[in-house]
C-alpha cells in the first residue's frame, strides 16, 4: 500500500473542518515552529505571546496619540472661543481682520494665509488680507466660478489661476491649501490657508474647526460682492 502524502491544502482543509484540533490536542501548540519578524524559529505559543505585546504596544501609542490630539483640539477650540468673544467687542472691520490673522498665525501651522474680501472704507490689501477692487471682482468671479456655485470647502492641490489671483508670486512655492466660502457662495469673501508642504492639506483632512473660522468671519462682515448680485440679476433675467 503506497505512502498517502498530505499536502498544505489538505492540512489546512482538516484544521478548517476540525477547529476544537488543538483544544483536544493542546500538546501539538507547543511543537508547532514558526519564524519571527527576525527570521528566528520560536513556539507557535512564544509567536502569538510577541504578537499580542507588539498590537499592545501599537494600541498604546495610538491612545496616546489620540489622547494628544484630543488636548490638541480642546486648546485651539477654547482659543476660538476667546477669538470670538475678543472679535465681538471689534467693530472696523480693519481690526477685525488685522485680530483674526494674528490668530492664525499663533494657532495654526500655516506657511502663508489670506483674507479675500470685497472692497470695505478702511479697508485695504496687505500680507493678509485681498481688498477686491472693481476690476479684480470680474476675474474673481470667473476664476472662482465653480467655487462660488458650490460654496464648499476645496482641500488638497488648487488650480495655479486660483493660487496665482490670492498669493501672486508666491504661489509658485505652494504646495497644498485649503479654501473656505465666507458666507453663503461666498458672498462676503474667502478664507484661505496654504503650505509649502504638498502632503500638508489634504483632501480626505477634516475642515470642520476652519469652517468655525469662517463662520466668525461671515458674523463680522455686512456687505456682499457685488458681482454675486449682478450675476444673480443676469440669471433671473435669462
Amino acid at each position: 500500500m503506497s505512502e498517502k502524502h498530505l499536502s498544505d491544502s489538505d492540512i489546512i482543509h482538516y484544521l478548517t473542518q476540525n477547529k476544537d484540533f488543538f483544544i483536544r490536542h493542546p500538546e501539538q501548540l507547543e511543537a508547532l515552529k514558526v519564524n519571527n519578524k527576525n527570521g528566528k524559529v520560536t513556539s507557535l505559543i512564544n509567536h502569538q505571546v510577541n504578537v499580542l505585546k507588539e498590537r499592545n504596544s501599537q494600541l498604546k501609542n495610538k491612545l496616546s496619540q489620540l489622547i494628544g490630539y484630543a488636548e490638541e483640539n480642546e486648546k485651539t477650540m477654547s482659543q476660538v472661543f476667546e477669538l470670538t468673544l475678543q472679535l465681538c467687542q471689534i467693530s472696523h472691520i480693519a481690526n477685525v481682520t488685522k485680530h483674526f490673522a494674528r490668530f492664525v498665525k499663533h494657532s495654526f501651522d500655516s506657511d502663508l494665509f489670506k483674507i479675500v474680501v470685497p472692497s470695505y472704507e478702511g479697508l485695504e490689501s496687505s500680507s493678509v488680507v485681498k481688498s477686491l477692487s472693481a476690476e479684480d471682482e470680474s476675474d474673481f468671479s470667473q476664476i472662482f466660478q465653480e467655487f462660488i456655485t458650490t460654496g464648499k470647502p476645496i482641500c488638497g492641490r488648487l488650480k495655479k489661476s486660483k493660487l496665482q489671483f490670492i498669493f501672486g508670486k508666491q504661489a509658485e512655492k505652494i504646495g497644498s491649501s485649503v479654501m473656505l466660502p465666507i458666507g453663503k457662495n461666498a458672498q462676503k469673501g474667502l478664507l484661505v490657508f496654504a503650505s509649502f508642504d504638498e502632503s500638508r492639506f489634504n483632501p480626505d483632512m477634516s475642515t470642520d474647526l476652519l469652517a468655525r473660522l469662517s463662520e466668525i468671519l461671515n458674523r463680522k462682515f455686512s456687505k456682499k460682492f457685488s458681482f454675486v448680485h449682478s450675476t444673480k440679476k443676469q440669471n433671473n433675467e435669462s
